[in-house]
């Protein structure tokens, strides 16, 4: 298991340096790259000189259905620039969903096919592609966890245990029914309608009992602490995230 922060409490256009050392002072030695345009991040020769010695674990994007051949193709791009910068995971979220309805066959259909296909364009470039069910999107629960999977072969998942709590499922057992498709994890918590550091929600995520879950099954993928949105400073927040997980007995680097 290797343990990575993600730069999403940052915000999609932040300055790249101080973002990146505030990490590695927090004590991480990895990242997952959340939203930001690749103008904005640069040639991968410029991003790997900004990091700092970071590692780029993961590299994340999100989608709309329905899909278009430009979508299809920026993400095509940005598998290519994971695989340049060294990462070794992508990212999907998206498919956003109507609350007075739920899905369209014909909208699971289109969002199997684009994540597999972008998965097949994935796996020569050593980039495994992994669909994030969320909260707000196609995909949410188990049941339509089942349904993209058996759509698909070579996709995987980015399970992220606060949306399986938040759906009213045991993380535990998705974890378990999900193992072999999942490509990595998301941990974050959540408390009264808003994000929290690790160990301040009330969802009562044992996250303990998942990391040595995905421990004990020799688990040697990322997991990315995800703090999307906190009351305090970002540089905090990855403080107080580092210092919960090492608190669990486990070291970030």
């Amino acid at each position: 298991m290797n343990l990575a922060y993600s730069t999403i409490n940052w915000g999609e256009m932040a300055a790249l340096e101080p973002m990146f050392a505030a990490i590695g002072q927090a004590g991480w030695s990895a990242v997952e790259l959340f939203g930001h345009s690749l103008n904005w991040l640069g040639t991968p020769d410029t991003l790997i000189k900004r990091l700092g010695g970071l590692r780029v674990a993961t590299l994340f994007g999100s989608f709309d259905l329905p899909v278009t051949d430009i979508q299809i193709e920026l993400h095509q791009r940005r598998i290519d620039y994971a695989r340049a910068i060294g990462a070794d995971a992508y990212g999907l979220v998206g498919g956003g969903r109507l609350r007075g309805r739920a899905p369209t066959v014909e909208e699971y259909a289109q969002l199997a096919d684009f994540c597999e296909g972008l998965s097949h364009y994935g796996n020569p470039r050593e980039i495994v592609v992994a669909y994030h069910p969320h909260v707000g999107t196609t995909v949410e629960s188990s049941p339509e966890i089942r349904q993209l999977l058996g759509r698909t072969e070579a996709l995987r998942l980015c399970l992220d245990i606060s949306h399986v709590a938040l759906v009213g499922e045991d993380p535990l057992q998705a974890m378990a029914e999900f193992w072999d498709r999942i490509g990595y994890f998301h941990l974050k918590d959540w408390a009264r309608g808003r994000f929290v550091e690790l160990g301040q929600g009330s969802l009562g995520i044992d996250f303990g009992r998942m990391l040595q879950g995905i421990d004990q099954r020799g688990f040697d993928g990322w997991v990315v602490v995800e703090q999307s949105r906190s009351e305090q400073s970002p540089e905090q927040s990855a403080r107080d995230n580092a210092a919960y997980v090492r608190g669990l007995g486990y070291a970030l680097g």
